[in-house]
């Protein structure tokens, strides 16, 4: 048999082939590719190595060779077989990948289609809910004044025409609204409504317009009222009854809830009698929309601490009244009152000056004290009694114009007999005036009553600076100067009072004082004869603000009732402790 073409016969590499192959035929990682090929290259240059030739040295024998060439063509095959295997995979992961690509594409145009697509339906119920919700804040737009009654007083020619001037003063603030709005707030609409809330305690100004002569009699303020609340579907006078600061809660709530509401464009706040609303106020200074949104209504000037506030301020001139009520100028927390007189009759010396008749309910006067002798009234303050000398024809005054003549045909007659009768006492001389006879005096602990049968606690001097003290240290009153604290005797803790404190007894006497600004429950008509407690008010009469010649220091926030201010305080009986039996 003929030698080989490819040289001596060499021996079998099948097996170090196959281990550098892996099983799919590809070459192993670890650079058996190239030890395949360094073999495969030995064995086809027998020559051209030192081991190729010692591999010649020891090759087969010519049998061997066909055996060998026949394992590399199997070899072959099948390394050609894995190439074409290789070629398929490969297009098969690339045709693979183009189709998943192709979906990803289709994927992708469909999502950016759809998200294009809910883009704009999302944009368009975006914008119809703008539409709507733009629609519902600028629906039903509405100012809103807001007044204290008890301060802010419609004035006197509104008042006066009972339920057409309310009308009338409901008329008078929509015209006065809609002629400052639209040059004072930006963007003010054409169909904004107008608001008003009026709170006030009805009685008590009913009351007060009497007395001052503004109008005959209280229904008449509540005729002005009802006109008022039936002149406009959104125009209230809401009577809030007496009591603590009833209209200044009212007033409070609706600002807080409309301040930072939309549809409430602005709001006008008539307050100009009363520092108090400085407090509320002052919590939105540092508010800039709330100060573009409120401004200060001014019926009477406005008060020092209201003055000092950033908020914007107006005036409309002829529906408030721009001075405060003077009850004829008499101070209704003291006893002094003015008497009327009927002038169809004749003149009465006592009175002083000439009053004329009056459709007005007069006033009784109050009892004589026994140690001052008759009070002497006038149309704004009482004439001061001298306490010692007078001229005697005050005494026989009376008397002596019942001699002079009377003339029927006008004044004439009576000016003579004034005349007549201030000419004779110009030359009398000064007398002293009798002593009045010494009061009985009175055992044990007694009640004292005014004409009205109202109960008046009697005048203390005290230490101003120690009932101060006294007040802090919140000691209980029942304790320490009443008939004992049932809590404190009854070891339950309930008394939030101190019961412990040493007191000594100018403290014991000064405490009375500390108690006498607790009310009583019975009221002006107790007649607990151990009774410490206040049956009027004992604080300083108001001499400024709304309440000025009718209530006290403490204004409407005072715990003492309205009829407990401004009480005659002429003792006219004293009730003893004997006297109850027959009461």
């Amino acid at each position: 048999m003929a030698p080989s073409a490819l040289g001596p016969s060499l021996p079998d590499i099948d097996s170090p082939v196959r281990k550098s192959l892996d099983p799919v035929g590809t070459p192993r990682r670890s650079g058996s590719m190239a030890s395949t090929t360094n073999t495969m290259y030995s064995l086809s240059n027998p020559g051209g190595s030192r081991t190729a030739s010692r591999m010649s040295a020891h090759m087969p024998s010519d049998n061997g060779s066909a055996a060998s060439a026949a394992n590399l063509w199997a070899r072959y095959t099948q390394i050609k077989d894995m190439d074409v295997a290789k070629n398929m995979l490969l297009e098969e992961v690339i045709t693979r990948y183009a189709y998943l690509q192709q979906l990803h594409n289709n994927y992708l145009q469909a999502t950016e289609q759809q998200l294009a697509e809910s883009n704009v339906n999302e944009l368009r119920r975006v914008k119809e809910m703008n539409s709507e919700l733009f629609a519902m804040l600028e629906a039903d737009p509405f100012v809103l004044v807001l007044i204290d009654g008890d301060g802010m007083i419609f004035d006197n020619y509104l008042l006066r025409l009972g339920e057409d001037g309310g009308r009338q003063a409901a008329n008078l603030i929509t015209n006065a609204v809609d002629a400052w709005m639209p040059s004072h707030v930006d963007g003010y609409p054409s169909n904004c409504r107008i608001v008003t809330r009026v709170y006030a305690n009805v009685k008590g100004l009913a009351d007060t317009c009497t007395r001052a002569g503004i109008v005959s009699s209280p229904t008449i303020i509540e005729d002005f009222v009802r006109g008022f609340t039936r002149s406009d579907d959104y125009f209230d006078f809401v009577d809030v009854g007496s009591g603590k600061d009833r209209a200044d809660v009212k007033l409070n709530a609706l600002l807080k809830l409309h301040v930072r509401g939309h549809q409430c464009r602005h709001i006008l706040f008539g307050c100009s009698h009363d520092n108090g609303y400085a407090r509320i106020l002052e919590k939105y200074s540092m508010d800039q929309l709330a100060l573009r949104d409120i401004t200060l209504l001014e019926g009477v000037p406005f008060e020092k601490e209201l003055v000092q506030l950033p908020h914007n301020k107006t005036k409309f001139p002829g529906i408030f009244r721009d001075t405060k009520i003077n009850i004829n100028g008499i101070d209704l927390l003291t006893e002094n009152t003015r008497t009327r007189h009927d002038s169809r009759s004749s003149f009465n010396p006592a009175s002083g000056v000439f009053t004329p008749f009056s459709q007005t309910p007069a006033r009784t006067p109050p009892a004589v004290s026994s140690r001052l002798g008759p009070r002497v009234g006038s149309p704004a303050l009482s004439i001061p009694i001298r306490d010692t000398l007078t001229r005697s024809s005050s005494v026989t005054s009376s008397s002596a114009l019942s001699e002079a003549p009377a003339n029927s045909n006008g004044n004439g007659g009576a000016a003579n007999g004034w005349a007549s009768i201030a000419a004779k006492a110009a030359h009398r001389p000064l007398q002293e005036l009798p002593k009045p006879a010494p009061e009985p005096k009175l055992v044990g602990p007694v009640v004292r009553q005014n004409k009205l049968e109202q109960r008046l606690d009697p005048h203390m001097d005290y230490d101003h600076d120690r009932v101060y003290e006294l007040k802090k240290l919140k000691l209980c009153n029942q304790h320490y100067i009443g008939r004992g604290c049932c809590h404190h005797q009854a070891g339950n803790g309930a008394c939030p009072h101190k019961h412990d404190h040493p007191l000594s007894a100018k403290d014991t006497k000064w405490l009375r004082v500390v108690a006498r600004e607790t009310v009583c429950k019975k009221g002006t008509a107790c007649l607990d004869f151990d009774c410490i407690y206040g049956h009027h008010c004992p604080y300083p009469k108001a001499n400024e603000g709304s309440m000025r010649g009718i209530g006290c220091i403490n204004g409407d926030a005072c715990r003492f009732a309205r009829e407990m201010h401004g009480m005659d305080m002429t003792v006219a009986k004293t009730i003893q402790q004997s006297d109850m039996d027959y009461i």
